[in-house]
């Protein structure tokens, strides 16, 4: 297999900058790495960083680069820890700074555009296009706080790259697991990485791990035994596969968004469930006396994450909730 310029080989393991530019003159690096194993298998692109600030996954990303011996590996893994290292080198949330795009709404890219548009064209073609699954590795950003959760892109065109898909999130061992698409009564995934890898015929995973500016051992480690567990799925590792016990499949998901300025009064917490009707969140005017608008649930639900901000902007997601 050609990985931009590079024949891999059977036993080789380096890491590597590239340096991707545009027109207007920006530039940024793609750090990226390649295990090969010295026997044949499957290839497995893992990704992170999306988000710089997503920290769990960037670290499980190179503990895994640096764990992980062509010895004991069947295939291959391209594993690319910072996609977008602008935003990691200046700690800016959620979008490159450099052209104040956010990576996982531009899929998929453009090799003429702006930098975001042309690190998401190369991410997608020179990178998970080589590969025959693919993990991108994510968490809750520096004012998002979240119980771990994976999610999994439905193709209308391929349900069996839909199937391997889902199987991978449940491989992952998170407890919660949720399917997107990119229209239909759920929130969108169009834009986003994984649906995009998905709709190319490559089954494709967003695992969410961790939040709010943090990395701890047990964040990362989640990060670092999921992607292994699919690996063991993949027979790229012969491990005994982990139980994955008390995972439970939502039917969707959905966000709830602010539309106005104010303070925003959070009643629940990541992981919990609750009933249709019950109270989740409301937005009130500075003085916290005027109530501007009232969350209820929809439906019995579980709260996959919250904005974790007492300020609320107009144009917020405040808060994705689970259809249990």
């Amino acid at each position: 297999m050609k990985l931009l310029d590079y024949e891999i080989k059977p036993g080789d393991k380096f890491i590597k900058d590239l340096t991707i530019s545009d027109s207007q003159g920006h530039q940024t690096l793609l750090t990226y790495y390649v295990i090969a194993g010295i026997q044949k298998g499957p290839t497995l692109c893992i990704t992170s960083g999306i988000h710089g600030t997503e920290y769990p996954g960037i670290g499980a990303n190179l503990k895994l680069f640096h764990d992980i011996s062509p010895a004991e590996l069947c295939g291959t893994i391209i594993g690319v820890p910072y996609c977008n290292f602008a935003s990691f080198e200046t700690k800016t949330s959620f979008v490159n700074p450099l052209d104040g795009k956010n990576l996982n709404d531009t899929f998929p890219g453009s090799p003429d555009g702006t930098i975001t548009e042309k690190l998401c064209y190369t991410l997608l073609h020179q990178f998970a296009e080589k590969a025959d699954y693919h993990i991108d590795m994510h968490s809750g950003d520096s004012i998002e706080y979240l119980c771990p959760y994976a999610f999994y892109h439905v193709s209308k065109y391929a349900p069996d790259v839909t199937e391997m898909s889902r199987k991978m999130a449940l491989a992952y061992g998170l407890k919660y697991i949720s399917c997107t698409e990119t229209s239909g009564k759920g929130a969108t995934d169009k834009g986003n990485f994984y649906s995009a890898v998905t709709e190319m015929g490559i089954p494709s995973i967003q695992p969410e791990i961790g939040g709010i500016g943090l990395i701890t051992e047990e964040t990362k480690h989640l990060h670092y035994q999921g992607a292994k567990n699919v690996m063991i799925l993949l027979g790229m590792l012969n491990q005994p596969q982990p139980k994955c016990d008390r995972q439970s499949e939502l039917s969707r998901f959905y966000r709830l968004q602010s539309k106005f300025n104010g303070i925003y009064h959070c009643f629940v917490s990541p992981g919990e469930k609750v009933k249709k009707g019950q109270r989740l969140a409301s937005i009130t005017d500075y003085h916290s006396q005027q109530i501007y608008t009232e969350f209820f649930a929809e439906e019995d639900c579980v709260i996959l994450w919250v904005m974790s901000t007492f300020a609320a902007c107009k144009g917020d997601n405040l808060m994705a909730i689970g259809i249990i």
